[in-house]
């Protein structure tokens, strides 16, 4: 079957007075203008289902109704639903004449389709085979007999998965060969065009076979690969003070996000999928290979525009999400192929609940109609933006000056002013903003760089107009400008042009502190290369160099400042040992015990709290610390962060790891009570009282240095509730204990190793008497440990005559077995990098575990049932500080040897 269009007629003949036409005269005129009126819908409409052609079918499989449409074929044939006109016309015209005014038709029976008059070529398997097909027929008037061949649909030959079949809408066409003329009428001569609309039925099989011919269904049938187009979202960059303490630490913040390798190619596959299925696959390499590059960052090369290449991945991110909008509905045609459904339209499945209706013509509408033809130039637009933004990306050596551009905090990415950190030309202009572009304004735009834009006034100094609709602020240029010139720059353009927003410059080093205090209070800084009107800009550096941009969306109230108090901070002994607490978060670990149940909770009764007086507690207050893989991991930093947390306006509490010791931050003059007592094995366990000037044991004292503070005469609850703010530590975990576990385990077996290495098994390593120490050399020449602890010992006996039944002890290192003397670091320091020697091993390994370096400290106790004078000691303590700790009470648990 030859369509129309195949051949269109060209031209045809002019008719003059009283002509004789001929046939091919006539044929000719109406040929000219048919063609004409079927070019026009195909080219200047379109081709497809316009509207209508629904399709249902009764719960029961015993009807299928299908509303009225409207249809162009490739052919030109305007395809709607045909009823037989009602009453005499037709006999009285000698016409066929048809109805289109209604609803639906509703189609009860059918019958084989196997003689194709049309003999339409789609419908074909081979040269002279139809595929399967089933005409479906009207219902009849009541009473009607069926005809030959026709059944009733409820004797479909596959009705259980009828709905699932695929209706499609055919134009048989054919010319019928004249009839000679009768004796008394000649109306009838001259060939008869055919033109028979059939409903047909067939299964998805065979719709595959009839829409494999089908070039304009098979290119813009991309639905499932839309679907499956990911939905993507850059990461947020947020910046916390242990993430952000150094120039190295933050670009490895953007690195992580620019460098992750999944959402790399979820991107780059999603713009092949885009463009590649519209032609464009050439454009979709160029980009994907220039991604790759981009963002292929040697971690140990991080280099310093890492922001800035962050900023260009949300770019490129957003016009990915424009292109993705735009992909589907990518459906006009400027020169649609007759050959594809010249003759039949593909109407879907009986029934398909999808939105996206499989094996249904679209309707491919031509450019010039609704707005399609601009959909398709700014799809171009955008292909061509990602095209410049991937290949123009880079910071010019002359772009270090600090500029504020107006721009906008939401809406298109075209629709906000272009970036500092792209080299743009008038190629690069035209492809940033669609809407500009395509009414010739594309030039009227804000960018730091100004040179190929518009000599306006208004476009090179932006900042001096009215913006109404620019509610964001771009600060661009810092990044290799002096220090002292942003923030002049910053300051004076801000007053001069009235710009709402404020802005700090804060040091990652030298402002740790202030920088603590302003992110744990404002947590939802962000990285936008500018700030929003109305926020609070964050610039960051390190030294003389700037390192990124952060932002909040408002503006950052002014506290009061801290520096009307000095504030000290103090050190002390915590009432619980770290190997007791080490013991406390291992016994969760290990096998549970089957003569007493061991604790589930550190448990603190907190006795007595005052701060000048004023009583922070009515009662008793039990703290009650999980003993879980927090406290195990950090120990008493979750201790001291739970004091804190249970009294935010009172002391600061931290526990500092490389001196063993409790600090207690406080404003100077003041004075305060702190009395506790750790009753998780024992609720008769020693009281400790903490105080300005020291610490107690059961009301003796403990410490033996003093700590001396004045006395103020009011508690001041806001200046506590700011030195939390500013002094309380952050989710503190600085001993890396919980990493090394695995390290405890070889700090034991070393222990034991120690008692057979050459060096030290003449030594005692785990000492019960005091004659084990001495053979125990010191750094003195011919004076031994033992000799050592005998000269303080007598010392302290003699510095008064109330001395000299004292108890004097020595515990800690020296007694549980990680003593380190002279000798084994004389040893270490030539054996340092040998691997397999264990005194080397030990000595490494105490530094990682216990941050000690030198010769292990002399922990003395001075036990005595009344209270002591201390000033007879004082000279004693400071004479032996580098070598001995002294505590005033000897603990209720551990070993402690007798020094007499």
């Amino acid at each position: 079957m030859a369509t129309k269009l195949d051949n269109i007629t060209g031209q045809y003949h002019s008719y003059v007075e009283d002509q004789v036409l001929t046939h091919y005269q006539l044929n000719e005129t109406i040929d000219y203008f048919t063609d004409q009126d079927r070019l026009s819908r195909v080219f200047l409409t379109g081709t497809g289902i316009a509207c209508g052609f629904v399709i249902s079918i009764t719960n029961t499989n015993d009807a299928i109704t299908i509303t009225q449409g409207t249809g162009i074929t490739t052919d030109g044939d305007l395809i709607k639903l045909q009823k037989k006109a009602t009453g005499d016309v037709s006999l009285t015209t000698k016409q066929k004449l048809v109805s289109v005014d209604f609803s639906n038709i509703i189609y009860k029976s059918y019958k084989p389709f196997t003689e194709d008059k049309g003999n339409y070529e789609y419908f074909k398997n081979s040269p002279t085979t139809l595929v399967p097909l089933f005409e479906l027929l009207p219902e009849k008037p009541s009473g009607s007999t069926l005809e030959a061949g026709e059944q009733l649909l409820t004797a479909f030959p596959d009705l259980a998965n009828i709905r699932d079949y695929v209706v499609i809408l055919y134009l048989e066409s054919y010319p019928k060969e004249a009839s000679l003329c009768s004796q008394i009428d000649c109306s009838n001569q001259g060939g008869e065009e055919v033109f028979n609309l059939r409903v047909l039925i067939t299964t998805q099989a065979n719709a595959d076979i009839i829409q494999s011919k089908d070039s304009l269904y098979i290119k813009y049938d991309f639905f499932n690969e839309y679907e499956a187009l990911p939905e993507l979202a850059v990461k947020k960059v947020v910046p916390t003070y242990s993430s952000i303490q150094s120039a190295l630490q933050i670009k490895q913040l953007f690195n992580t996000v620019v460098s992750d390798a999944a959402f790399k190619t979820s991107l780059k596959n999603g713009i092949t999928t885009i463009l590649s299925n519209l032609g464009f696959s050439t454009q979709a390499t160029t980009i994907n290979n220039r991604i790759t590059n981009l963002f292929d960052i040697i971690p140990t090369a991080i280099p310093s525009d890492i922001h800035y290449r962050y900023d260009l991945l949300k770019d490129i991110l957003a016009t990915y999400k424009e292109l993705k909008d735009l992909f589907i509905q990518q459906i006009a045609e400027c020169n649609p192929s007759i050959s594809s459904f010249p003759k039949h339209l593909l109407l879907g499945k009986v029934v398909d609940i999808q939105m996206y209706k499989m094996y249904r013509h679209q309707f491919y509408k031509a450019p010039i109609l609704d707005d399609q033809n601009r959909k398709f130039r700014n799809f171009q637009t955008l292909i061509q933006r990602l095209i410049e933004i991937t290949g123009k990306f880079g910071i010019a050596p002359a772009s270090n000056q600090v500029k504020i551009i107006p721009s906008k905090s939401t809406g298109k990415l075209g629709h906000k002013s272009i970036p500092y950190y792209y080299n743009i030309d008038n190629l690069f202009i035209n492809s940033w903003d669609f809407d500009r572009s395509n009414i010739f304004i594309s030039k009227a735009n804000f960018s730091y760089h100004t040179t190929n834009l518009l000599s306006n006034d208004f476009i090179q100094f932006p900042l001096q107009y009215t913006l109404e609709n620019h509610d964001f602020y771009r600060i661009e240029g810092y990044l290799n400008d002096d220090i002292d010139e942003v923030n002049n720059t910053l300051t004076n353009q801000r007053a001069l042009h009235g710009l709402d927003f404020d802005f700090q410059i804060l040091d990652v080093v030298e402002n740790k502190d202030e920088l603590k205090t302003l992110l744990k209070n404002n947590p939802s800084f962000e990285h936008k290369a500018g700030v929003q009107k109305g926020g609070t800009l964050l610039l960051l550096k390190e030294g003389d160099e700037f390192i990124t941009d952060f932002a909040v969306d408002y503006k950052i109230a002014e506290e009061d400042s801290l520096d009307c108090c000095t504030i000290v901070a103090c050190m002390y002994p915590w009432i619980s040992s770290l190997k007791y607490i080490n013991n406390l978060a291992r016994s969760l670990k290990g096998t549970p015990s089957k003569v007493k149940a061991m604790p589930t909770h550190y448990v603190l009764n907190i006795r007595r709290y005052s701060i000048n007086g004023i009583s922070l507690i009515n009662k008793p207050v039990i703290l009650r610390i999980p003993l879980n893989e927090d406290i195990f991991l950090r120990r008493l930093h979750v201790v001291m962060e739970r004091i804190n947390q249970r009294f935010p306006s009172g002391l600061v509490f931290d526990f500092i790891e490389e001196q063993k010791k409790l600090k207690i931050t406080r404003l100077e003059k003041d004075n305060f009570v702190f009395e506790v007592q750790d009753i998780t094995l024992s609720n008769t366990s020693p009281v400790y009282t903490l105080t300005d000037r020291g610490i107690t044991r059961n009301n003796r004292k403990y410490l033996a240095k003093e700590i001396s503070c004045s006395i103020v005469n009011a508690y001041n609850e806001d200046i506590y509730k700011k030195l939390q703010s500013n002094y309380a530590p952050i989710n503190k975990d600085d001993d890396d204990f919980g990493r090394f576990d695995e390290d405890w385990r070889k700090w034991e077996i070393l222990r034991r190793k120690l008692i057979d290495h050459a060096v030290t098994s003449p030594f005692r390593r785990f000492i019960t008497e005091m004659r084990h120490f001495n053979n125990i050399p010191t750094n003195m020449p011919n004076v031994s440990v033992g000799q050592e602890l005998q000269q303080i010992a007598n010392a302290i006996r003699n510095a008064s005559t109330n001395f000299t039944n004292l108890e004097i002890t020595i515990g800690g290192d020296w007694t549980n077995g990680n003593w380190v003397n002279s000798t084994m670091l004389d040893h270490y320091a030539q054996h340092q990098n040998d691997t397999n020697d264990d005194v080397a091993l030990f000595v490494r390994l105490r530094k990682k575990l216990h941050n000690e370096n030198g010769v292990s400290k002399y922990i003395i106790h001075i036990n005595n049932s009344s209270n002591m004078n201390l000033d007879a000691l004082i000279p004693i303590f400071n004479r032996y500080a580098n070598k001995a700790e002294f505590y005033l009470q000897k603990p209720t648990n551990g070993l402690f040897i007798p020094i007499s």
